[in-house]
């Protein structure tokens, strides 16, 4: 009886972590707005993701990013709805099939990743493509002209190019709803003055953008891990169970075989039926009465 009470113990603690952790995936985000910055502060296209999933969204939820296969991730964090800040300790994991989840407690998120462009001299060359099931209500994307360049064209071309408070010119594509499952695809053409990176004529804190955080870990950051703290957690809870289950059972084994023994003992002993008196097994006769035994 104790150990039923125990186990139905462990299953109503455990039933809150596991509705809390299988949550269905987010099929739809309110927005999300994808900023390209070419040779920023590498010799690379740094992408950046910022994110926002519905109102009703139920938390922690799951979301599936496309990654390219060429892609070296930067960071996966949530921003925090207290301090407009990110965060990066939430858990994360990259999939063979080329996609990014991650975990969020947040309605806002930030994806950062690098991608490799192609050179031709002075002439920089990329592709961008965006395809992933999730459909998107506001979609947006704007690419950053590098600082030493003297010219960038994009394909499909777009008319907005204005120039931001943090002195750099924005290519900027009409806000737009994307359906889940359609591409939108766009290639960029630029060359560059001089390798001089962005980044050294302007410093990342005078942008209008959070600037790109730090490096990504497998572990999703240095922050606490609430998800895997609740797996772990659970995981812990079940090994005790089991192994006060198996003790359980030795110490009540321990417990009940000399009680049936002394029983069975009990139960092959002869008594006298003239006199009652307990008689051996080999004896023939009573020794207190002397009736003939049975």
């Amino acid at each position: 009886m104790k150990r039923n009470s125990f186990l139905l113990l462990i299953f109503f603690i455990l039933m809150p972590l596991a509705t809390g952790l299988a949550q269905s995936p987010v099929t739809v985000f309110d927005s999300l707005v994808i900023d390209i910055w070419p040779d920023y502060d590498k010799a690379s296209v740094l992408v950046l993701l910022t994110g926002t999933l519905p109102g009703d969204t139920r938390f922690p939820a799951s979301v599936t990013l496309p990654l390219p296969e060429t892609a070296q991730l930067n960071a996966v964090a949530r921003i925090d709805i207290s301090d407009a800040m990110m965060k990066d300790d939430i858990f994360f994991s990259t999939n063979p099939s080329g996609t990014l989840t991650f975990i969020t407690p947040d309605l806002r998120f930030r994806v950062e990743y690098y991608l490799p462009y192609k050179v031709n001299n002075n002439q920089r060359s990329f592709d961008y493509i965006w395809l992933a099931d999730v459909a998107v209500n506001q979609f947006q994307l704007k690419v950053q002209q590098p600082i030493a360049s003297g010219s960038l064209k994009t394909e499909p071309a777009t008319g907005n190019i204005s120039k931001g408070g943090d002195g750099f010119d924005y290519h900027i594509f009409s806000p737009r709803t994307v359906p889940s499952g359609q591409p939108f695809s766009l290639h960029v053409d630029y060359n560059m003055t001089t390798s001089q990176l962005s980044v050294e004529r302007l410093p990342p804190s005078n942008t209008g953008i959070q600037a790109p955080g730090l490096p990504a870990t497998s572990t999703a950051g240095t922050g606490i891990n609430w998800p895997m703290v609740a797996i772990v957690t659970g995981g812990l809870i079940i090994v005790v169970a089991l192994v006060l289950q198996i003790v359980s059972r030795r110490s009540s084994s321990s417990i009940r075989e000399p009680f049936y023994a002394e029983l069975e003992k009990r139960s092959s002993v002869k008594f006298c039926h003239n006199c009652g008196v307990p008689v051996k097994e080999p004896d023939k006769y009573c020794s207190e009465c002397g009736t003939a035994l049975q």
